[in-house]
């Protein structure tokens, strides 16, 4: 199923930059959408005016982005658009850069404790509920990830809650280290259970000053872990 999308022909100045912009420009306005196929190979590169080389590359480079999915036997698709999997390819730039890990953290430290604080004040009974059933996973790298999720959620802004799962995602890899440093688990689920705690007493500054404690101490511990991984030195 190709669908009623609108292909134009682009100008020939960058063909293959062009075409992936307005491929994503089709997925962003809903001409196309997740799981949607395209036309084949001739007949989308008639639409779009550019050659059947140029069309392989931008497939290749929207393939590479985890925004077109090629399917063998049955042609090229609109992918998921899953959070995790568009920004995928920024973990490897995370994993390179030591200095994204202070950016990642600072970015959380703005956006976290505000939406602590906005849970603090709009959290009901059954909110309040499941932030505890949440201290209680057996996994802590669950936990956390879950935690913080529900507190965004519970913040009640859809937004904040978007751009958050945007920096979990990025932060995955780092989390994942910075949980193998002594100590750093044991404090994450006292840090957890004080915000939780403010939380549920409706406390939005105490719930603010958690989170932020709680940030600071974690991003101290994640500057080390990437510098050990960086440097190639067992954790």
């Amino acid at each position: 199923m190709t669908g009623g999308a609108d292909f134009a022909k682009l100008r020939r100045t960058s063909a293959a930059a062009d075409a992936v912009r307005a491929i994503q420009e089709m997925i962003v306005d809903g001409r196309l959408v997740p799981g949607q196929r395209l036309p084949p190979e001739r007949e989308l590169s008639e639409l779009l005016g550019i050659s059947r080389p140029t069309l392989r590359e931008t497939i290749r480079s929207l393939v590479s982005m985890n925004i077109l999915e090629s399917r063998h036997g049955a042609g090229t698709f609109v992918a998921s658009l899953d959070t995790a999997a568009l920004l995928e390819p920024l973990q490897f730039v995370m994993a390179l850069n030591e200095r994204t890990i202070d950016e990642l953290f600072e970015a959380r430290l703005v956006l976290e404790p505000a939406l602590a604080a906005l849970a603090a004040e709009r959290a009901g009974p059954e909110q309040v509920a499941a932030l505890r059933a949440a201290l209680d996973d057996a996994d802590p790298l669950v936990a956390d990830v879950r935690l913080h999720a529900l507190l965004a959620e519970t913040a009640g802004n859809a937004l904040l809650a978007a751009m958050l799962q945007t920096l979990a995602t990025l932060g995955r890899s780092s989390r994942a280290r910075t949980a193998q440093r002594p100590g750093v688990l044991d404090h994450t689920a006292a840090d957890h259970a004080a915000i939780v705690a403010a939380v549920a007493a409706g406390d939005p500054a105490a719930a603010r000053a958690a989170m932020a404690s709680h940030l600071t101490r974690i991003a101290r511990a994640a500057r080390l872990s990437n510098t050990v991984h960086i440097s190639g030195d067992a954790p």
